[in-house]
C-alpha cells in the first residue's frame, strides 16, 4: 500500500502540517532599549518557509485558537552551520540524534515540486488564525502534509520539548 506524503490544495481552511513558503513574519526590532511600554515599537518583515504545527482540531473550531503555531522550514541540501554540523546531517536527523530537527520528504507533485526539507522546531512563530486563513484564501496552491507523516511531524515536535534535562548526570556502577 503507498502512502502519500502530500496533497495540493487551494482553500482557505488550515490544518496541522500546511506547508508556507515565503510567509511574512513580524519580528521586533533586536536594539530595542528595556523596559518596553505600549505603544508603537519598529520591527522587520521578514519572509520563511513555514510549516503549520497548532492541531488540526484545534485549527477546525471557531474559536478555540486565535493563533497558529508555525515552525520555520528550508531545503536540506543547505548545510545548517558547517562548524557544528557533518555532512550527514539529513540521516543524523531522519534517525532522531537532532531532536532540534525534523524531515520532510521531497514532493514530486508536478504543480509543486520541492525538496527534502528540515523543519526547526527550536524557532517557532504564531501568526492570527484570521491572517494564515486570508493567506491561505489568497496563497493559491499549497502543499499539505499527510497522515501518518503529519502525525511523525507532530511527536517530533512534542519529543523536541518533553526533554528533561538534569542537573547532574546519573552515576552507574
Amino acid at each position: 500500500m503507498e502512502y502519500p506524503w502530500y496533497s495540493v490544495v487551494n482553500e482557505g481552511t488550515l490544518e496541522q502540517g500546511d506547508i508556507f513558503f515565503q510567509c511574512p513574519i513580524l519580528l521586533p526590532d533586536t536594539s530595542l532599549a528595556l523596559p518596553i511600554t505600549e505603544g508603537t515599537i519598529s520591527a522587520d518583515v521578514k519572509l520563511f518557509d513555514v510549516i503549520i504545527m497548532t492541531q488540526s482540531c484545534d485549527l477546525a473550531h471557531e474559536g478555540k485558537v486565535e493563533e497558529v503555531i508555525l515552525c520555520p522550514h528550508w531545503d536540506a541540501n543547505k548545510q545548517i552551520d558547517e562548524s557544528k554540523m557533518k555532512k550527514d546531517y539529513p540521516r543524523q536527523i531522519s534517525r532522531g540524534y537532532i531532536p532540534r530537527y525534523a524531515l520532510l520528504s521531497k514532493c514530486e507533485i508536478e504543480a509543486l515540486p520541492m525538496g527534502l526539507r528540515v523543519v526547526d522546531f527550536s524557532r517557532i512563530f504564531s501568526l492570527p488564525k484570521s491572517f494564515m486563513q486570508d493567506l491561505a484564501a489568497n496563497g493559491g496552491s499549497r502543499l499539505r502534509l499527510l497522515p501518518p507523516y503529519r502525525e511523525h511531524l507532530s511527536q517530533a515536535f512534542a519529543r523536541f520539548f518533553m526533554r528533561v534535562g538534569l542537573p547532574q548526570d546519573l552515576e552507574l556502577p
